[in-house]
This record gives structure tokens, C-alpha cells and sequence, in this order.
């Protein structure tokens, strides 16, 4: 049985995020937010990921992937992964976000998308297939609750987040997020998935109570079990993602080389990616 899709990528935008209440902006002179207080760190953690405002954001990762058995990592691919997400303030004080996810996997010479993977374990040559994920809607409470579903795609799931508090060096808010998911699935080993992020912005954007936006960036470690279209059975140890990334206020600011992979491999959504998320929500299948 194969992993729900949804979970072959760390969902550090998605599932995984960690959310915060939402923010009235005025034009009004206002205190700076402290990363002490706990109402005020949620806001700069929902800046760094999200908005304060209902709209659009685009999120870019990128990095390579790694075999990992004990302490030695082996190369597999690079992953050029890129989501649309809208995100659409609630009077009740929570949010919901539509996501789009589109991860190329690509070899780590020429950039160009992989359509199988010559496992350097078991020497089998598995498939590699790109299929967006999504659109999918995860509804956030006001008090930092996403609602990630108990079960999906015939897989129950057992997930925990850790949020540490924001800090300031210098001129910069840093952020850490820790996500944790275990993945049970009839007839197959569990799979463990971890997700380690740290955002950071700008300081002037995140502390003003008047921005809703921070230019974020992301540093970003997955380090989960074997991704099951591998087919490794039950050999030990796992896969690992080193992966940096960036928030941008627009589509055509996306890194060129994802633009044109998903043009060439989806020109339908590359046209127009906030249509897409209208679609129906997916529905994830073994």
C-alpha cells in the first residue's frame, strides 16, 4: 500500500504548520509586538508562515534528499518543491488555508525531473511519478488548533507539534517549529515523519502590529522513514531533507527553474494556480 501523497512531502506549510490568531491592522501608531507575550508570538509566528490578512502566499523549497543508515547519508535527488496557498480570515477568529503543493524530484546534476530512481540500496529501478497535491483545506481555531484529520487515505494519523518561542538577533525574528506525525497504515510498517523548520523575517515587519506580511525564509530538515515508493521493506534507517526556502507575494516571483518544470509538466495550472484551488478537494486513496 502507498503512503497518502499528502505525506510524502513534510507538510511544514501545510499540516504541519503552526497557526496563530488572527490580527486586526490599523493605520495607527501601535507598540511593537514582544516575542516574549504569548498572544504576540503567535502573530509573529503566523506572519512568518501565513499573513494576518485574508490572501495569497506562495512558498518555495528547495534541497537535496538523503539515504540515511545510522550516521551515513547517501544522495538520492533533489527536491524543487513549490505551494499555492490562500488563506482566508474567520469572524470567529480562526482561519482556513487552501493549499497547492507541486514537489519535482530532479536529478542532482541536471535540475530535470526524475521518472524513476535507480535505488542505490536495492539496486530496483523505482518509478517516479509528479502529481500535485491538492487542493487541500486545513481550518485553523483561534487558539492555534489546526484541524489535521485522524485518519486519510485509509491511513490513520497520529500528529503533535511543538512551538518554541520567537527570538530576535539583530535585525532578524527567528522561529522554530517542530512537527511530528506517525503514519499507520493496514499491512505496512508505520512511518514516522519529522519536520523540522526554522522561519525568519525581518524584524521591522515582524514586530510592527500594522504589517501583515513578513518576507520570510525557511530553513527546513525532514527526517521521516522510508518513503514507501522506494521499497525498502523493513531495512533500516530512513530518508532526511536539507532544505532552504522562501515566502513571495506572487506567483511569477517563484524561482524560475520550478515555473518552468511546472509549465512543461502542468500548463493548465502554471496559466492559473489560484483557479486550481478551487477544485474540488482532493481525496487521498492507498
Amino acid at each position: 500500500m502507498k503512503t497518502p501523497r499528502l505525506l510524502d512531502r513534510r507538510i511544514a506549510i501545510g499540516l504541519g504548520a503552526a497557526a496563530v490568531a488572527t490580527v486586526t491592522t490599523t493605520t495607527a501608531a501601535a507598540a511593537p509586538l514582544e516575542v516574549g507575550r504569548p498572544e504576540d508570538a503567535w502573530l509573529i509566528h503566523r506572519k512568518l508562515q501565513f499573513r494576518t490578512d485574508s490572501g495569497l502566499v506562495f512558498w518555495w523549497i528547495r534541497g537535496p534528499s538523503f539515504g540515511q543508515v545510522g550516521a551515513d547519508l547517501t544522495p538520492l535527488y533533489e527536491m524543487n518543491f513549490g505551494v499555492v496557498q490562500r488563506v482566508l480570515q474567520r469572524a470567529d477568529g480562526g482561519f482556513d488555508v487552501t493549499s497547492l503543493e507541486m514537489a519535482f524530484r530532479t536529478d542532482l546534476e541536471t535540475g530535470r525531473p526524475l521518472q524513476a530512481l535507480r535505488n542505490p540500496y536495492t539496486g530496483e529501478s523505482v518509478p517516479i511519478e509528479f502529481t500535485p497535491v491538492g487542493p487541500t483545506r486545513v481550518s485553523y481555531s483561534r487558539d492555534n488548533v489546526p484541524s489535521v484529520p485522524t485518519e486519510l487515505g485509509g491511513s490513520k494519523l497520529q500528529f503533535e507539534a511543538i512551538h518554541s518561542k520567537p527570538f530576535v538577533v539583530g535585525d532578524t525574528v527567528y522561529y522554530r517549529h517542530r512537527a511530528r506525525t506517525r503514519v499507520v497504515t493496514p499491512g505496512a510498517a508505520d512511518r514516522i515523519i519529522n519536520d523540522l523548520s526554522t522561519f525568519s523575517g525581518p524584524a521591522r515587519q515582524a514586530l510592527d502590529p500594522r504589517v501583515t506580511w513578513v518576507d520570510a525564509k525557511l530553513q527546513s530538515s525532514d527526517v521521516t522513514g522510508w518513503p514507501r515508493w522506494m521499497k525498502m521493506g523493513d531495512r533500516p534507517g530512513g530518508a532526511t531533507l536539507r532544505g532552504v526556502g522562501g515566502k513571495v507575494r506572487r506567483f511569477e516571483d517563484m524561482p524560475p527553474d520550478w515555473l518552468a518544470l511546472l509549465r512543461e509538466a502542468r500548463p493548465d495550472i502554471a496559466a492559473d494556480p489560484v483557479a486550481a484551488l478551487d477544485r474540488p478537494q482532493a481525496i487521498y486513496k492507498n
